[in-house]
């Protein structure tokens, strides 16, 4: 018989008692619940689901894969819960691989999704005969499902929480009006400019798997979910404020554009409930189960890499110089400038510039940077500021031509949706103060894996500028500047390096990692024939330095 004919069957039976017989068939409770409907569902899946639930399928054969590797780990559990089933991959997997498993639990927001697995359920059941499992499958919200209650009923059984939750932010999601966010909540407790700036965003698999651990954190069991790399390392990273209740944590790192068609660092991290909290998660690769490397807590320091770290660890320490970053403006057709072969310059949009020379800078990028020295650009900035709170009225009386062509693209600059430029100044720029305009600067880009740094000297006899991607030091000495930057190439300070960064993060480097190179600890480690300078020259340098760290102090 199939399905079709099967479920046109029960149509003259009452609820409950349909309910009741597709239940000794398929072991689906309530295949009928409230609001599925029993002939056919007008629901139809929507094209937009992947953006609007963060929705990326998991295929049957890596469901059918993670099943199997968690039960070569000797882990075969009574109960598996999956929060975001969707059209359930791991239910049917976890149905094939796991003999001992009792009771399955799938929730899943979108109804199409839902019906489509009953039915498929149905199937095999016709197929190969019904399961020893009992299955329950709910159309809810994650966010507002109660997984305390089943924790309490099987606080005795063996708990496997399975499954691939929503790819995609919070933010994401709000901006497209998504009905599947949790709560709004200031997640990550992040206050003034970092909540401006992004750092209040997070992963909504992050959330769903904090929400579960600390659910099920007494129970016996482990979690098991197919995420970004984001979500295991933030967790991690806030383990020791968090507390929560897991051990033996570990990322698989998976192939995201083999598996689901997508460009992301991604992996299966897995967890066990219970017992003493981790710091530390230790990298595999999950096809090959090769070890990569650790991450996690050393000594109170969040590093990347465990074994690289306790060889560099003595360079760890403050900064005596503050890290920057570059200049943000949110308008580059208008605001950067390239010069063309006849020597005028031009924005994006085909248009001559032709405005005051004293508002224009030399430019780099994160694409322009890599060498050793950079002498030369071909990108050119405008800059309206000298400091982010500097009113820009003086523009329209000392430079009438970058008014006029500034006022000539007011829409898209007064358009620029970030909050940053709410009330302050028209046609302001953020990243901007006197380290701008430093005549030399030791640059790295922010999102390259490359850790190589570059001395950035003035060009055209002007303070060349780097945009958002990039961070700098600004000297008022080149001797100063050719110190920092031979100790920034130098293989210990290379090596601290990767040992704090994660390569497959969105920003590589970042102005909390700069801040930990600890310069004076680099100087004191080098002779003066090494970094290529005088005694007298070094010597005067560890003064201006360490004068520098006791200011910082007080």
């Amino acid at each position: 018989m199939k399905v079709e004919e099967l479920i046109k069957s029960v149509q003259k039976l009452t609820q409950k008692e349909a309910n009741d017989y597709l239940f000794s068939i398929c072991g689906i409770k309530d295949f009928f619940s409230s609001g599925a409907m029993r002939e056919s569902d007008d629901e139809k899946i929507n094209s937009d689901t992947k953006e609007a639930y963060g929705d990326w399928q998991t295929n049957e054969d890596l469901a059918h894969s993670i099943c199997a590797f968690i039960k070569d780990t000797g882990f075969n559990p009574d109960v598996v819960i999956e929060p975001t089933c969707g059209k359930g991959a791991f239910i049917k997997a976890a149905l094939d691989v796991f003999d001992s498993v009792s009771v399955i639990y799938g929730v899943e927001i979108y109804n199409p999704y839902l019906e489509l697995l009953k039915n498929d359920l149905l199937e095999r059941s016709l197929k190969f005969g019904r399961s020893k499992a009992t299955i329950i499958l709910e159309n809810a919200n994650v966010f507002d499902y109660d997984f305390s209650k089943i924790s309490k009923k099987h606080k005795d059984q063996t708990i496997l929480v399975l499954g691939n939750p929503p790819w995609v932010t919070n933010s994401k999601l709000s901006s497209i009006n998504s009905l599947n966010l949790p709560t709004k909540t200031n997640f990550k407790q992040t206050k003034g400019l970092d909540a401006i700036t992004g750092k209040g965003n997070f992963d909504i698999a992050e959330y769903i798997s904090i929400m579960l651990i600390r659910t099920f954190s007494s129970n016996i069991g482990k979690l098991a979910f197919l995420v970004k790399n984001i979500v295991p390392k933030n967790i991690v990273y806030e383990q020791p404020k968090a507390h929560l209740g897991i051990s033996n944590i570990c990322q698989w790192n998976i192939d995201a554009t083999k598996e689901f068609d997508v460009s992301a660092a991604a992996s299966l991290f897995t967890c066990q409930f219970g017992g003493s909290y981790s710091l530390n998660c230790s990298v595999y690769d999950f096809y090959t189960k090769q070890f990569i490397q650790e991450y996690g807590w050393i000594n109170h320091n969040f590093v990347s890499n465990v074994q690289k770290y306790r060889q560099t660890q003595k360079y760890d320490g403050i900064c005596p110089y503050v890290w920057w970053s570059g200049v943000k403006h949110d308008c580059a057709k208008v605001m950067e400038l390239k010069k063309n072969a006849d020597g005028n310059l031009y924005n994006s949009l085909g248009e001559m510039v032709d405005i005051e020379s004293e508002l224009v800078f030399p430019l780099l990028k994160s694409s322009d940077i890599g060498k050793e020295l950079i002498t030369g650009t071909s990108r050119y900035v405008i800059i309206t500021q000298h400091t982010a709170s500097e009113d820009t009225d003086f523009i329209k009386d000392k430079y009438p031509k970058a008014y006029a062509y500034l006022n000539s693209h007011a829409k898209e600059l007064d358009g620029r949706k970030s909050v940053i430029y709410k009330k302050r100044p028209r046609f302001s720029i953020f990243g901007i103060g006197p380290y701008s305009f430093a005549p030399y600067k030791i640059v790295v880009s922010g999102l390259y894996k490359h850790t190589r740094f570059s001395l950035v000297p003035t060009i055209e006899n002007k303070p060349v500028i780097v945009d958002d991607t990039c961070y700098l030091l600004g000297f008022d000495t080149e001797i100063n500047a050719k110190i920092t930057l031979e100790l920034l190439n130098r293989q210990d300070a290379q090596d601290l390096l990767h040992s704090l960064i994660f390569s497959d993060a969105k920003r590589v480097i970042n102005k909390d990692i700069l801040m930990r190179l600890n310069l004076s600890a680099l100087a004191e480690s080098c002779t003066s024939e090494e970094l290529d300078t005088s005694q007298v020259a070094l010597d005067e340098y560890k003064m201006s330095i360490n004068a520098n760290i006791l200011f910082q102090m007080h």
